[in-house]
């Protein structure tokens, strides 16, 4: 069988299958419509002009935003083979001149059922349909021959349900403000990828990059990085886990550029205090990533924009990324 016969193998019975009922799938099986971080303040306290990164691919919206902000290259890695559906067929919306809203009603998903049912409109997939190549288009043009649109798009099953409004994206990623949507359209004949359809154990880098970015894998450490042993307590398994996760990230320090930057992983509400994950928790954090190695940048978090009532708790006011920059340590 072939990977795309694979692929669309997978991608029908997650369709048929909602999550409630699914058993031992992985958490990583369902595709992420959208970032649910803010890369657009992250991204703001770094330089992408003619840098060669390396982004875990998810929405594909940090691919746009890198590139949006002069990346030369994006190298893009998912343990989800479907991912790279999802990116050729934003970038296929981004190269039919869809308008904005177009864009955002197609992609995104409401919590009204009405409102749900326009998202993967047919008529709107019928103006994309000219832009999708080779195995991009035989996957989503089978995919709405045998189902609805929005059926293929139901949140938890195909897609995951963690989802921000309108509002927020619009805030949160860079291309989808009103000037730079216009901009990341008349890009995006150029817009390519390498993708690496790997988990993060198995990735294996053979060139160099300017910026490498982990997203949010860093707090599920415990769960890619299972205890080989027991411990007393559960802090001091996250911690343990945290630590194998470190050492395997400093690895790929070997693949930086001078003055190279790892963005070893994005935090939700830094300033909020809790136990597990253990990044989450502040005392593990700086025993495990010491302040004469790292540093933290932050910026306005999620809840801000997507919670009133989060919003002006000083707890939830910063998210923030824990960063290497090679420079520093040569």
């Amino acid at each position: 069988m072939s990977n795309l016969e694979n692929d669309l193998k997978k991608a029908k019975y997650l369709i048929e299958n909602h999550a409630f009922y699914r058993n031992r799938d992985s958490m990583f099986d369902m595709i992420y419509p959208f970032t649910n971080e803010n890369i657009n303040g992250m991204f703001d306290c770094f330089n992408f002009k003619e840098k060669d990164c390396l982004s875990v691919l998810g929405s594909s919206d940090q691919v746009f935003d890198m590139y949006l902000r002069g990346a030369k290259s994006v190298t893009a890695f998912d343990i989800n083979p479907l991912t790279k559906y999802l990116f050729y067929l934003k970038r296929a919306a981004l190269r039919a001149d869809l308008t904005k809203e177009e864009y955002l009603s197609f992609f995104w998903s409401s919590q009204d059922y009405t409102e749900s049912l326009e998202s993967f409109n047919e008529k709107i997939f019928v103006k994309i349909i000219p832009f999708l190549k080779g195995n991009s288009y035989k996957f989503w043009t089978n995919l709405f021959t045998r189902y609805k649109g929005y059926k293929i798009r139901e949140k938890d099953c195909l897609f995951s349900f963690d989802e921000y409004k309108r509002s927020t994206l619009e805030k949160t990623v860079h291309y989808l403000n009103d000037r730079d949507f216009k901009k990341i359209k008349e890009m995006s004949p150029s817009i390519k990828i390498t993708f690496i359809n790997k988990n993060l154990k198995d990735l294996v880098l053979n060139k160099h990059y300017d910026l490498m970015y982990f997203s949010n894998l860093i707090q599920y450490a415990n769960s890619i990085f299972n205890p080989d042993t027991l411990y007393e307590t559960k802090l001091e398994e996250e911690k343990a886990a945290l630590q194998k996760f470190k050492n395997f990230i400093m690895r790929y320090k070997a693949n930086l550029n001078d003055d190279g930057i790892i963005i070893i992983g994005y935090i939700y509400t830094i300033l909020e205090e809790c136990d597990e994950p253990a990044i989450f928790n502040k005392k593990i954090r700086d025993e495990v990533f010491p302040d004469n190695t790292y540093y933290y940048e932050s910026f306005q978090s999620t809840c801000h924009f997507e919670n009133v009532f989060l919003s002006d708790v000083p707890t939830h006011e910063k998210d923030a990324c824990l960063v290497y920059k090679k420079s520093f340590h040569k």
